[in-house]
Formats: C-alpha cells, structure tokens, sequence
C-alpha cells in the first residue's frame, strides 16, 4: 500500500503593516519634523548660553576696595583704619576745593576780587600775567586799573575815561545841575561807546539826605520835615522843576524802574537812587557821575522841636552826633555792596569832577570791587588827572 503524500507545509503568514496615527500623519506632513530639530538645536544654544554667563559673573566677583585713614588727632592719630567704601557709578568728582579770597589794595581804593576755586600756583601765574583778568577776561587786568571785573561769564571789563567798569548791564547817574550839565552829553557818549545798552538817568545834583536813620526817597508817599532834593532844586532854579528823563532812550528794565521810582528819585536824589539800585538784579554795575558837593547830611526830627542836623560828612571833626540806631543804614549799604563779590549786588564806580566822593562812597567802592577815579573837564576833551603822590 502506497504511503500517504506529505502534507504541504502552510504557507508563512505575510506580516500585518502598521499603520501611523492620524496625529502622527497629520504632524510630520505639516513639518513637525524640522520643528523637532530647531527645538532641540535652541535648547542646546540656551544651555551653554548659560553656563557662560554664570562662569563669567562668578570670575568677576571682588571683594569691596579699602583704603586707609588716619585715625583722628591724639595719641592715636599715627594709626590707621581699613574702612570699605562703596563705589558709586557715575558719580562725578567735585573739582571746587575750599574757596580762596584775594584781594588787592592800591591809594585810591580797596578791591575784593569774587570767590574763586582754589586752582594751581602755576594757573594763577599765568591767569595774574594776563591782561584780561581773572575769570576768562571778565575783569580788568592786575597791572591796569583798580576796579576788577566779578569773573565769570557774560562779564567784561571796558575802560571808560580811564577806568575800568566790570559788567554786563550798567545803570548810570548823571549830577544834572548847572555846573555839570554842559559836559554831560560827551560823557554819557562816551559810556554808551562801551556799554551801548547803559541806563543813564539824570537827576539835580548829588543830595544824600537822611531824617531819622531812614534814607529820604527810599520809600514812596513818605512825608518829610526837611527840604527834599525836588524843592531845593526849584528854589535854586527859580522855581523851575527838575528836567525830566527820556523813557526811550532807557532800556525796558530802565523804564519799569523809572516809572516806579522817578518820584521817590526826585525827592532823595542819588542817595534814594543807590537805595533803590541795591535791590535791582537786573544791574550788574552803577556808575556815579557828579563833583559830590552836595555830600551827605542826616537830620533828627523825632522828639525835637525842629529838625536838627547830627550828621554832616563833608564837616570835619566830632561832628557826628548820631545814635548807633540812626547811622545802621550806613553798615547795611556797605554790607550790601559787599555782596557784589557774590553778583548779588552791582558794583559800584565814582567818578568826580572836582573832590573826593565821601568817606561812606569809598567804603562802599572798596567793599563792592569797584573804584573811583578824579577827572578833569576841559573844553578839548575829559581827561583823567594826574595821580597823587
């Protein structure tokens, strides 16, 4: 009997393919692939961007500087002590030392030169041998005349007949009597050649009066017991009132104080003119342009039956009968003008046709920096007379 045929080997099953997600599919056609590798490239630039700033800020860490100082005075004061200081970024440095005041004396007049930052010797040398003067040329020069300028900007010193004024803005008064009028012209022509905006306000003669400790014309509406500068000058003129100043020819700032204070200067004079001159800002420099004659004279009216005169600076010897309270006014121009070395007040400048302005005039010239000056008036011209030995 036959044997029976193999069976025939099954045949291998064909192996099941797997199928991707719809997600999976949906990711890689829309180039969730490239995202893959740019997530990762990006995540390893953030790591060593890291470790590289944290290697850097830990390398540059120091400790806080120290220095040294010495201990204080005594026994201990050879010691010294390590103190930490901080250090402040962008602080600037402070280049002002402890300010220093020079000063400079001549025949005529006292000179307090402005504050100045404490520079070099060899600065000072070569500021002293300028003929500009200190401040960058805002005064005049050590060898040339007394008055010096402030310093600083915006201040130049400009020789009028002989003297140097120092100031951006001047005011100027003018002694309008009969013996000095016909020269007032060729003076006021010269000033304006140097100082073309200068205020100049005329005003009869150089009366300084003064009743009670109170400068009269100082203050408005007051009522006086003495004669004011306004009757005198109508009783010395036959009754004919001061000439009046030309608005146009003053600056804006010259014509606002004109318009306030033209009475009170009618009735006080120079001496109601500097008092209110001493609380203007806009001036840098007065200038005083009379033979100071007239002079300065105080009265005494409270508890007397008539005004009795207790001052008179033109007289000499024990002529001054005043109490402390009443001459105060004389120490506060003084003090005022002593300001000027601040630019807190203006400079005050003389000049005299005939005599020497008053004691109280000098003082205040020698405490503001300025200076006064002696000049003669011929026909020819204005010239400064010869210094005194």
């Amino acid at each position: 009997m036959a044997a029976a045929a193999p069976e025939p080997a099954p045949e291998p099953k064909p192996k099941r393919k797997t199928r991707k997600s719809l997600f999976s599919r949906r990711f890689f056609q829309l180039g969730g692939q490239g995202l893959v590798v740019s997530l990762a490239i990006h995540g390893v630039l953030l790591f060593l961007a890291t470790a590289w700033v944290v290697s850097i800020t830990t390398s540059q860490k120091k400790e806080p500087s120290t220095f040294a100082t010495g201990a204080g005075g005594g026994r201990g004061g050879e010691r010294a002590i390590a103190q930490k200081a901080k250090a402040k970024p962008n602080s600037p440095k402070s280049l002002t030392k402890s300010s220093t005041k020079i000063t400079s004396k001549s025949a005529n007049a006292q000179i307090a030169l402005p504050e100045m930052p404490d520079v070099s010797r060899a600065a000072l040398g070569a500021m002293a041998s300028s003929s500009k003067g200190f401040g960058g040329g805002a005064g005049g020069g050590v060898g040339g005349a007394t008055g010096l300028g402030k310093g600083g900007k915006n201040f130049t010193g400009r020789s009028v007949m002989g003297m140097k004024i120092s100031g951006a803005n001047i005011a100027v008064y003018f002694d309008n009597s009969s013996s000095m009028e016909p020269y007032l012209s060729g003076v006021e022509k010269q000033i304006k050649e140097q100082f073309p905006n200068a205020d100049v306000f005329r005003y009869f003669g150089i009366f300084n009066l003064n009743q009670d400790g109170e400068v009269v014309g100082g203050k408005p509406n007051q009522k006086y017991a003495i004669e004011t500068v306004e009757q005198i000058a109508a009783s010395r003129r036959g009754g004919n009132r001061m000439s009046a100043n030309d608005p146009g020819k003053l600056s804006p700032a010259g014509r606002n104080l004109l318009g306030s204070k033209d009475a009170q200067f009618r009735v006080g004079g120079v001496g109601a003119w500097i008092e209110a001159m001493l609380v203007q800002k806009q001036y840098d420099a007065i200038v005083i342009f009379s033979d100071f004659e007239d002079g300065i004279v105080q009265y005494r009216t409270k508890g007397e039956p008539r005004p009795q005169l207790v001052f008179d600076a033109d007289l000499k010897g024990a002529s001054d009968n005043r109490t402390d309270a009443e001459k105060a006014w004389e120490e506060r121009w003084v003090k005022t003008f002593a300001l000027a070395t601040e630019r807190k007040a203006p400079r005050l400048y003389l000049y005299s046709t005939l005599q020497e302005p008053q004691d109280l005039y000098k003082r205040c010239v020698a405490a503001s920096g300025g200076e006064f000056k002696i000049v003669t008036l011929p026909r020819a011209g204005i010239f400064p007379s010869p210094k005194k030995k």
